[in-house]
């Protein structure tokens, strides 16, 4: 995980420099999908951030920041506990709310731009 400074910074989500995030094996349901990421900005504490992150296909369980998605590449079906799947492709923008438990079925390899909110500041380990 990289940390950017308070300057202005620029990626290309399709081939930014990404580095490995395990998804913890209790939360896999099947197949094996990689994950891996960079974060853009976090707020000295904690509780905002923004980057790129790319996952390989699998089906897996997470429990969310209020996160806004931006989908650039692949497909992905999310399905919040309680409610209804969401098909997600290119171009297609969707928000999450903080607690959010979420079934994500990615169907081919996703890679996406986000910004989240951590009320707590602890999801990345803060």
């Amino acid at each position: 995980m990289t940390q950017a400074t308070q300057a202005p910074v620029k990626l290309g989500v399709v081939d930014a420099p990404v580095e490995p995030v395990a998804i913890p094996e209790q939360d896999v349901i099947s197949g094996k999908p990689e994950s891996s990421w960079v974060l853009l900005w976090r707020s000295q504490d904690g509780k905002l951030y923004n980057g790129v992150w790319h996952c390989t296909p699998g089906v897996f369980m997470l429990t969310h920041p209020g996160e806004t998605i931006c989908i650039v590449e692949g497909r992905v079906t999310i399905t919040p506990q309680g409610g209804e799947p969401m098909d997600l492709g290119p171009g297609e923008v969707a928000y999450v709310p903080e607690g959010a438990v979420v079934r994500w079925e990615v169907h081919e390899t996703v890679k996406k731009a986000f910004h989240s909110h951590d009320s707590t500041g602890t999801m990345l380990g803060g």
